[in-house]
């Protein structure tokens, strides 16, 4: 956004007739002064209010694999999934090495995940810095099957959340993108 001041009218006002025909004169240099020190001032919390904005633009959405298919798992203890097929990622909170996402500012958030799996069980929890919130359930004796879950959670800037493997379970994907992890940011608080 830009800010635009017209000083035309203000200069204008600078000098002003009495009705007695006298000219009454402002300082007209402390007036613009003023001015000048209050557009500053609005250019700064345009600055500051564009930095909010932006900060509350979150949303990303990633599945498990970029390309072909596995299965992934069973381990032995619960285990981070990491989503590294970002599709979407706006305000960068999704980290696709780590698979955690970082709430940049504090406000409700809603989470989604979708899991698949393969002639096997699957469960994945959604994790908020160390608790569990939910879990997607999947038994599947043969074939395909998927199980989806979601959660509106109010988080503190700096809290992170991530989707971890059950132990003892394994989770699907393939071309189709099947395993997937969303969220972003519904309003701050």
């Amino acid at each position: 956004m830009k800010i635009t001041v017209c000083f035309l009218p203000l200069l204008l006002l600078c000098s002003v007739s009495t009705g007695q025909h006298e000219t009454v004169s402002l300082n007209s240099h402390a007036l613009l002064k003023e001015l000048i020190l209050s557009v500053d001032q609005l250019q700064k919390d345009m600055a500051s209010l564009q930095n909010k904005v932006q900060a509350q633009q979150v949303a990303f959405s990633a599945s498990l694999l970029s390309d072909g298919l596995k299965a992934i798992g069973p381990f032995n203890t619960h285990t981070a999934l990491v989503f590294k097929h970002v599709l979407t990622n706006i305000g960068g909170a999704y980290d696709p090495n780590t698979g955690v996402f970082t709430a940049p500012v504090r406000g409700a958030y809603h989470f989604e995940w979708h899991i698949g799996v393969h002639a096997s069980n699957t469960a994945a929890v959604l994790v908020k810095n160390t608790n569990h919130i939910f879990t997607a359930v999947e038994q599947q004796a043969s074939g395909y099957g998927s199980s989806s879950q979601g959660a509106v959670l109010r988080l503190e800037a700096g809290d992170v959340v991530s989707l971890h493997l059950w132990a003892n379970n394994t989770i699907y994907d393939n071309q189709n993108h099947v395993s997937t992890f969303s969220g972003h940011l519904l309003f701050t608080v």
